[in-house]
């Protein structure tokens, strides 16, 4: 019969073999999936061009997600990852995809399908993120611009130097945080001191 349980994940750092150390949320309980529940769906046209714009929703709904929860404290900084934690994905994604079928014909497809799709997933995120109302991003000269739309006068050259400054410095400590994960994950860290000890 239906049984209701409550249960609160617990909070556990774990080693994914693609994203490196990252905290996620456990119950004891997992779904594990068979060759069986694999399936394979062709798309024609018109269809692949919707599952398309579904799946960029999906990516674009997750970040957004992940971003609110990280405004309101609900989620960590962890999974902020730059050049290093994108090479390391990489990485990871291309030796999973050669070991997945060593024959060359299979390897060769595995490895155009797996990187392809992680640079949609990219070109995705980094669109997206372009997009925020970010004074140096094109998503702040379109706020500059629609501004200009509303007012009938440009924005003071004061004020957008201002905010080009604020949006330079918000960008640069962005990739700062994003390069201190990466470290932080490829344990550069605790390797540097070991060194010293």
């Amino acid at each position: 019969r239906p049984v209701e349980l409550v249960a609160t994940p617990e909070r556990r750092e774990e080693n994914d073999p693609i994203a490196g150390r990252v905290k996620v949320g456990r119950i004891g309980l997992g779904l594990g999936s068979s060759a069986g529940d694999v399936r394979h769906v062709r798309y024609g046209p018109v269809d692949a061009v919707v599952e398309g714009a579904r799946q960029t929703a999906d990516v674009i709904g997750s970040t957004l997600t992940y971003l609110g929860r990280l405004a309101t404290g609900r989620e960590s900084g962890d999974q902020f990852s730059g050049p290093l934690g994108m090479a390391k994905a990489t990485g990871s994604l291309t030796t999973a995809a050669v070991e997945a079928n060593p024959a060359p014909g299979a390897m060769a497809i595995n490895l155009i399908l797996t990187l392809t799709t992680l640079a949609a997933i990219l070109s995705i995120g980094i669109g997206f993120l372009n997009l925020l109302p970010i004074p140096v991003l094109d998503g702040g000269h379109l706020l500059f611009y629609g501004y200009e739309a509303v007012a009938k006068q440009p924005v003071s050259a004061r004020f957008q130097e201002m905010g080009y400054r604020a949006g330079l410095a918000l960008l640069a400590g962005f990739m700062l945080f994003a390069t201190w994960n990466d470290l932080q994950k490829l344990n550069i860290f605790q390797f540097l001191g070991g060194l010293v000890s």
